[in-house]
């Protein structure tokens, strides 16, 4: 599951309802603002249509400002399209210059080793993976990590070996373009234990002969 909590500009709101991922939401287009509508962060924003003060908050929420959001963060695997972001908590009584853009993805493994890379800017960044839960269907994005993190994470990367990544989403565009750069900025990262591999010969692991031998193929 991967959580996000960030101050979201609403854009529009999406008029009919929509049925996704086996529940009816009301939905807005909106976005993490940035500098230029080329690097912000676009989400199209669902709210369960349940009635009750969340909902009512999402509905009284004003084209043109912000609102702290909290809730699930959902990838897909098209980059043209912008994130699916479910809402928990919605506040919409905030100073409209708030600024907050945290998220943790607790269900994201490395990528190949070859798409690490060490750029110029002091960062180094490789190709993560998330799926959706219990799903096959994976969405690749990048993470990059300050250089002062190179040692753990070459320590750490191993192909498809899960990780927990705690940062800020980032995005940019060329223009006429319709798909973007998608990033996790990583403030750190975590990893579970690397187990040691068994060595174990089957033909120790009991009394019984015959283990490592091998028959002629009998006709019968």
């Amino acid at each position: 599951m991967n959580f996000i909590c960030a101050t979201i500009e609403l854009k529009d709101f999406v008029g009919d309802p929509i049925n996704a991922y086996g529940l009816d939401y009301c939905g807005a287009n909106a976005a993490v603002p940035a500098n230029s509508s080329a690097s912000e962060v676009r989400f199209r924003v669902l709210c369960y249509s349940r009635s009750g003060p969340k909902l009512q908050a999402f509905l009284d929420w004003k084209p043109g400002t912000r609102a702290l959001i909290t809730g699930n963060l959902v990838f897909n695997d098209d980059p043209s399209q912008p994130l699916d972001l479910i809402v928990t908590t919605l506040e919409t009584n905030i100073p409209q210059e708030m600024y907050c853009n945290q998220v943790i993805l607790g269900n994201a493994f490395f990528g190949k080793p070859e798409t690490i890379k060490e750029r110029d800017n002091g960062t180094i960044a490789c190709k993560i993976g998330t799926t959706l839960d219990n799903s096959e269907v994976t969405t690749w994005l990048w993470m990059e990590t300050h250089a002062s993190r190179k040692e753990k994470f070459y320590d750490r990367h191993r192909s498809g070996r899960h990780c927990c990544i705690q940062g800020y989403i980032r995005e940019w565009r060329t223009e006429g373009d319709d798909g973007c750069y998608r990033a996790i900025v990583s403030h750190d990262f975590s990893t579970r234990k690397d187990q040691d591999k068994s060595r174990r010969n089957p033909q120790t692991g009991g009394s019984a002969s015959g283990y490592s031998e091998v028959d002629p193929t009998p006709v019968y």
